[in-house]
């Protein structure tokens, strides 16, 4: 039983040895640990929410930069120099990188020796401001190996080793801030595109805001733009990013060919703010790239010349190929006076009848609806072959006539005037010239507006 007891006490001893080792571990772990934990605390530079700012000031070897956030963007409201569109992915990237920052590597104290050897005399500085204190970043030159950035902050007193991984979005040059957009706008916020091309004006889109539909007024006025060709131009010019951007110099824009640019590009926003872009096919790799010049920014920029197709465009690219004169859902009368053919019809297409001569036409017949509906389409759309803006043809001795009545009783008459070619006519509407041609085929051709109405009266059982 003693040997027992006696065993028993060893082993207490033993144990109680064994807490006492395992506690002086243990309490030593703790203090490393958490001067590590201090130590790892210490080099947690800033930590706060990136929502919270609202104003970036950049103070740099090339200018003062200040950014305020407003209306969802972020804006350069004061510059040393000039004006210039905002990069909003680099604005941001440099808040969201220093919203979190953390060194791998402290190197003591900030005094004016250490300014000097970690390149921190004349520091690149990021402020930036909100709902709380400021949060300032000074920044130096780069380690030996390019791995790290030195810097400080306006809460530390020491300088750091900060990853250049991280920096290099914060540390940023002026063409970095600068947008690299093509224009500054969404497609929602243009009203206008000008094209001039060797000094001549070649199209004018405007846009009118109150029914949103694009036309081309100076010449083209009588024509109906293709709305999805101009959507398709717009979409792509708002997309666009350049991707060189040149360093700035005004008096040296000759040097790219911009004293005498191959076209000049102007887009108007509905707040009355243009935009305007020269073109400028310089240097060897013309056929890839063409230079751009930002006349508002004072910028030079390189774009894939394939992106840029709609410098080469002519009206004709944007206009629709056929004259709408009715619709035949929305006429209630229509008549034809040409030399092959005179008829006179009343109609309301949504109530499935037609009227002609002493004829009741059934269009709830789906037959008789689809012939008819083509022998109206000969008379109410016309394709045109010819552009002519130009001529200034007299509306005499039509070849073939056409008077529409709306259902709201406004009347649209068409002519069609032979031209000096016999192949084409001029095409009038309310007895104006719509600067269009086409061809006489439809008047007296194997397609024509006659051979349709045979082909109609056919199927509807109407003897002539």
């Amino acid at each position: 039983m003693k040997k027992a007891i006696i065993a028993i006490a060893v082993l207490l001893i033993a144990a109680g040895g064994s807490i006492a080792a395992f506690m002086s571990v243990k309490s030593k772990s703790d203090k490393e640990t958490k001067q590590e934990e201090s130590r790892l605390s210490d080099y947690v530079l800033f930590d706060f929410d990136a929502n919270s700012i609202n104003k970036v000031d950049i103070s740099c070897a090339d200018g003062d930069y200040t950014f305020e956030y407003a209306e969802e963007e972020w804006s350069l409201t004061e510059y040393s120099d000039s004006y210039f569109d905002t990069n909003q992915t680099a604005v941001q990237g440099i808040i969201t990188f220093m919203s979190y920052l953390q060194a791998k590597d402290s190197y003591g104290k900030l005094t004016d020796e250490a300014k000097v050897k970690y390149g921190l005399e004349n520091p690149y500085v990021v402020t930036l401001s909100g709902d709380s204190k400021p949060y300032t970043l000074y920044l130096g030159k780069q380690s030996p190996t390019g791995e790290y950035y030195y810097g400080y902050t306006n809460e530390k007193e020491n300088v750091y080793a900060l990853p250049s991984s991280i920096i290099s979005n914060i540390f940023v040059d002026r063409l970095t801030l600068k947008d690299k957009d093509f224009i500054p706008y969404i497609t929602s916020e243009i009203v206008g595109l000008e094209l001039v091309r060797d000094g001549e004006k070649i199209y004018n889109l405007e846009l009118d805001t109150d029914t949103n539909v694009w036309s081309l007024p100076d010449r083209y006025d009588k024509l109906s733009v293709d709305q999805t060709k101009v959507g398709s131009m717009l979409a792509l010019i708002t997309r666009l990013t350049a991707e060189v951007m040149l360093p700035e110099d005004e008096n040296d824009i000759k040097t790219y060919g911009f004293d005498k640019p191959i076209a000049e590009f102007t887009v108007t926003a509905i707040d009355g703010t243009k935009k305007t872009l020269l073109f400028s096919k310089y240097g060897q790799n013309a056929a890839t790239y063409t230079y751009v010049y930002n006349q508002e920014a004072k910028q030079v920029e390189t774009f894939y010349s394939g992106d840029l197709d709609f410098i080469e465009k002519e009206p004709v690219d944007f206009l629709m190929k056929k004259v709408e004169c009715a619709n035949l859902h929305a006429t209630s009368e229509f008549e034809i006076i040409s030399e092959n053919l005179n008829a006179s019809f009343t109609l309301n297409a949504n109530e499935d009848w037609a009227k002609y001569k002493d004829n009741d036409i059934d269009l709830s017949n789906a037959s008789v609806l689809n012939y008819f509906e083509n022998f109206f389409n000969h008379v109410a759309y016309f394709a045109f072959e010819e552009i002519d803006v130009e001529s200034k043809p007299e509306l005499e001795n039509p070849l073939f006539t056409v008077k529409f009545t709306k259902t709201n009783d406004v009347q649209t008459q068409v002519d069609f005037v032979e031209s000096d070619n016999s192949e084409l006519c001029y095409i009038f509407i309310n007895g104006e010239y719509t600067g269009t041609l086409t061809s006489t085929e439809f008047i007296n051709g194997t397609d024509s507006a006659a051979a349709a109405f045979e082909l109609f009266c056919k199927q509807a059982g109407i003897k002539e």
